[in-house]
């Protein structure tokens, strides 16, 4: 699919049909589309954090083949791009969030940390958290990156960079996506059906 493709989609279905038949669903670019190689990845991720296979989606260019990420908007899917993995999870987000306010609490902070530490607290609100936010000395930091670095060197996965992002529920993941469906549909110059 490439972008013209996928803003008539926007433009024909709706910004939040195409987020859950296209985004949160459907075939994969990546790995050629070969089922075992998914699961197999997502299964890992699921043992590993203890949710769901079903809370686990591979998102982003390598699900639909562009990138709809602004600083690449509309580049494809190649030997380079990386694995986008939400991990839904509110028992997981909470278990982070309580990390980070033990964290803010208890520890004499670096710059950097603080900073990380501000960058994590401003994406809660808005129902997600992103690893790369943490502060490495949090143990779900820890745990995050031990998962992500195991996947990214393994050859099935094409040693390609694995990287996930945690989601409170599917409400704020497509609330997520849909600020960037949105803004294509701006840029469009259509109307979002729905």
């Amino acid at each position: 699919m490439d972008l013209n493709s996928f803003q008539n989609e926007l433009k024909k279905k709706g910004v939040k049909r195409v987020i859950n038949e296209i985004l949160f669903d459907g075939t994969f670019v990546c790995f050629n589309n070969n089922e075992d190689t998914i699961w197999n990845l997502k299964n890992s991720i699921s043992n590993h954090f203890e949710v769901h296979p079903q809370n686990i989606e591979i998102v982003g260019s390598a699900r639909i083949g562009i990138s709809l990420n602004p600083n690449h908007l509309g580049k494809d899917f190649n030997n380079s791009s990386d694995i986008d993995v939400l991990i839904i999870s509110e028992e997981l987000f909470n278990e982070v969030w309580n990390d980070l306010m033990m964290f803010h609490s208890f520890y004499k902070l670096s710059e950097l940390e603080r900073k990380q530490l501000k960058d994590a607290l401003n994406t809660i609100n808005r129902g997600f958290i992103s690893p790369n936010r943490l502060p490495i000395k949090i143990g779900s930091s820890k745990k995050w990156w031990t998962i992500f670095s195991n996947l990214s060197s393994k050859k099935d996965y094409e040693y390609r960079k694995i990287r996930g992002r945690l989601f409170k529920n599917w409400f704020f993941a497509e609330k997520y996506y849909s600020k960037m469906c949105n803004n294509l549909v701006d840029q469009g110059g259509f109307e979002d059906a729905n």
